[in-house]
């Protein structure tokens, strides 16, 4: 069944082009502080870790294109801070260190996406912020409901952070958009990728027009 599904995600991935000014990330193009990131055929990429946390080596452009697949759970175990269990696939913006970024992930339990802030001022360490200064309530201007996100079918996820306006994309349509909190343009850091609990493979497509 996953060589089946696999062989049907590469497919769909293929036939998805790259935009003019965009560039596809390689998994040394990363630094990966959890998990890994493999290569797969056909030049994707893809995950099978429980957990995987990633940033971009280079600073640059806070805006990305991720066509992927879910293949589905990891035969391992990640829980969160608080004990839950998650399934999730999304990015990091702005990560200036594990304590200090932006996530906008997709939840594949809720079938929603989910905006955070992460503020821990001072502090740069997992050791340091653990799971604190998560700032959750963040009101989109436009909001609209998310696909549904079933193993071994294609979905594209897209965000693009100017200052502080965020606007997040799936299958290239408006799903979140709205104003963070004013402390986001006190980060500086890489885009990134996270994931917990979930086998994905996937193309990550930087800049573009």
């Amino acid at each position: 069944m996953t060589r089946s599904i696999m062989g049907m995600t590469l497919a769909a991935l293929i036939l998805l082009p790259i935009a003019k000014g965009q560039e596809a990330a390689r998994p040394k193009d990363f630094d990966v502080s959890d998990g890994k990131i493999d290569k797969a055929a056909g030049d994707h990429l893809i995950v099978f870790s429980k957990e995987m946390r990633a940033t971009l080596k280079s600073n640059g452009v806070q805006k990305v294109r991720v066509p992927f697949t879910y293949l589905g759970p990891t035969q391992q175990v990640s829980h969160l801070g608080n004990g839950e269990i998650r399934h999730q696939f999304g990015f990091k913006l702005e990560a200036q260190d594990i304590c200090n970024l932006i996530y906008a992930m997709w939840n594949f339990d809720t079938q929603k996406i989910a905006v955070t802030v992460k503020l821990n001022p001072g502090q740069h360490t997992h050791e340091q912020c653990l799971d604190r200064g998560y700032i959750n309530d963040i009101k989109p201007r436009v909001w609209a409901p998310s696909p549904i996100v079933r193993a071994g079918a294609p979905h594209v996820l897209s965000a693009e952070l100017e200052g502080q306006k965020l606007t997040v994309k799936t299958d290239d349509v408006i799903v979140w958009q709205g104003t963070l909190v004013p402390v986001v343009l006190k980060f500086k850091g890489p885009i990134g990728l996270r994931s917990d609990n979930a086998r994905v493979v996937f193309d990550f497509l930087v800049g573009g027009r």
